[in-house]
């Protein structure tokens, strides 16, 4: 039985041990690329009955709640 769990264990730690070598690898192979800063262009404008129907769904669904703003996104 000892011998059984102590195989196990071994294994178990290889098999950590092996994944942060390969993430190691990869992460020096592929490294993450940084993101590309993109260029905002100004939002959209939301049809005014769409608007509406928003406000209404979120009233009654929680009558407490208020819509400040809504944006295209």
């Amino acid at each position: 039985m000892i011998v059984g769990m102590g195989t196990v264990f071994v294994i178990l730690i290889l098999i950590i041990n092996l994944s942060k070598l390969m993430i190691l690898a990869v992460n020096k192979i592929a490294p993450e690329e940084a993101p590309k800063k993109s260029v905002e262009a100004a939002p959209a404008a939301i049809a005014p009955n769409v608007e509406a129907a928003i406000k209404a769904a979120i009233s009654q669904v929680a009558p407490k709640a208020m819509v400040t703003s809504i944006k295209k996104g």
